[in-house]
């Protein structure tokens, strides 16, 4: 199997396999007509090879004819036609042609469905439009693989829509001698992988589940300054599991995805789910900005309309300068009634327009409500944002996801305050804000949040301080 490998892709196995590539393969090179094997749930790191394995063991099947159907199940169509995309090509280069009908057309090489001389045929269906049956002629699948069917922002409701979906709609659809293989990074910790992983799943009782394959065993990492002023992740200690996910690789990873993404991607920390999102302790209290960068600046509300209970009302001044690092300069926090909320954000974006190029942003509320309190923001600001862009948006999504990238900035060491009395609640906020939103006050990391995701797209114009 490995000279056959070496031969066929070299491009594809330029690495010595890893412990997790050897299991799978042996389990891969096992599979024969009519033995059905036990389901297998396959833990593996982002970044180490895992569909590339996957879709390499669908062409060395395909070559063996040790199934005739394969199904590839990913979370959308788009992605299992992907999949499906890249076994094509592997197949074209071993040379197998497409099967064709009895007038010389091809009887199926389409984006979803590949039909080979052989008699072999893959199908790829997302959980998004899969439906009841799987077939080809006489044949139904002889091995289903699962890749990639969680997602980190799946609710409760979706991972039971997508659960009930593999149960009754296509694990059914398999041959009578039919292998069943998840390929899944854990990302998500109440997903259909994670339950399949730690007996709460209430179907394939008779899994294997090997251990979980994390990228880095023992990792260790700390920040250090790049040289200027901005601080990048550097990994010093913890051993790879495999050559073509090295530490190099690893630590580019980390400052690409940023050091959660990466944990949750490629370490399997996703009860962090229910613990604390923002390492405040990165957090410089700084006297002033520097003087020699340029910057760019939002102006960012989170609003509410109690006075003297409830939410806050909270403004926070903040921008990011060339080399990545984000300032906060001002914030204000206080429970005021409605039209003080009016008086206060006119009055603050009209002082705002000394930024030149500056964003303003305020939140929408969902519903009609919302769209008629925006239209009369807009009228409001009109006359007082001259040289501003104001940006009224939809509060969608959950509070950690708007939040994802800001936490990477401050967790990554990026992220200066200017001395002032708002630092201690501001701190204080970040310290207690948890991704299962069961904290109390939430304000100013809403509009930090907002403020952050407004001020990152590259394109945006610099100004002088």
């Amino acid at each position: 199997m490995l000279t056959w490998l070496a031969g066929n892709f070299p491009g594809y196995v330029y690495k010595p396999f890893g412990e997790r590539h050897l299991r799978l393969w042996d389990w891969i090179e096992a599979l024969e007509p009519g033995t059905r094997p036990a389901p297998r749930v396959e833990v593996w790191p982002r970044g180490g090879a895992k569909s590339t394995t996957g879709e390499l063991g669908i062409a060395r099947i395909g070559f063996k004819l040790a199934r005739k159907y394969v199904l590839y199940v990913s979370e959308t169509q788009d992605q299992a036609d992907k999949h499906v995309a890249a076994v094509a090509n592997l197949f074209e280069r071993l040379g197998m042609d497409r099967a064709l009908n009895k007038y010389g057309s091809s009887k199926g090489w389409r984006r979803n469905q590949l039909r080979v001389s052989n008699g072999f045929s893959v199908e790829g269906i997302g959980l998004d439009t899969a439906s009841r049956g799987a077939k080809i002629d006489e044949d139904r699948p002889g091995l289903i693989i699962f890749d990639d069917i969680d997602n980190q922002n799946d609710s409760p409701r979706t991972v039971e829509r997508k659960q009930e979906t593999v149960k009754s709609a296509i694990i059914p659809a398999g041959s009578p001698d039919v292998a069943l293989l998840f390929l899944q990074n854990l990302i998500h910790d109440e997903g259909i992988v994670a339950r399949l992983q730690d007996d709460r799943a209430d179907f394939l009782l008779d899994r294997v589940v090997p251990p979980i394959s994390v990228a880095i065993e023992g990792l260790e990492v700390e920040t250090v300054d790049r040289g200027d002023g901005r601080k990048i992740y550097k990994i010093v200690g913890g051993t790879p599991t495999w050559d073509g996910q090295d530490i190099a690789i690893c630590e580019a990873q980390i400052n690409a995805w940023g050091y959660r993404t990466f944990l949750r991607e490629a370490q399997h920390e996703v009860s962090q789910a229910d613990g604390y999102f923002f390492d405040h302790t990165k957090i410089e209290i700084v006297d002033e900005l520097p003087d020699d960068i340029e910057l760019r600046f939002a102006l960012a509300f989170d609003l509410a309309a109690t006075e003297g209970g409830g939410d806050y009302t909270v403004w926070v001044l903040m921008a990011i300068g060339k080399n990545g690092v984000v300032y906060v300069l001002d914030v204000f926090r206080r429970q005021i009634s409605s039209d003080k909320v009016r008086a206060e954000i006119r009055s603050k974006v009209e002082w705002f327009q000394r930024y030149r190029g500056g964003i303003v942003h305020l939140p929408q509320d969902p519903g009609q409500a919302g769209k008629d309190q925006a239209m009369q923001f807009r009228q409001m600001l009109e006359p007082v944002s001259k040289g501003l862009s104001v940006r009224i948006e939809p509060v969608t999504g959950k509070k950690a996801v708007r939040a994802r990238g800001i936490a990477d900035k401050v967790n990554g060491g990026n992220v200066k305050f200017l001395r002032g009395e708002w630092n201690h609640f501001a701190l204080n906020e970040l310290r207690k804000f948890t991704e299962d939103e069961t904290h109390e006050h939430d304000d100013f990391a809403d509009a930090f949040s907002d403020g952050y995701n407004e001020l990152s797209p590259p394109t945006l114009t610099w100004s002088a301080y």
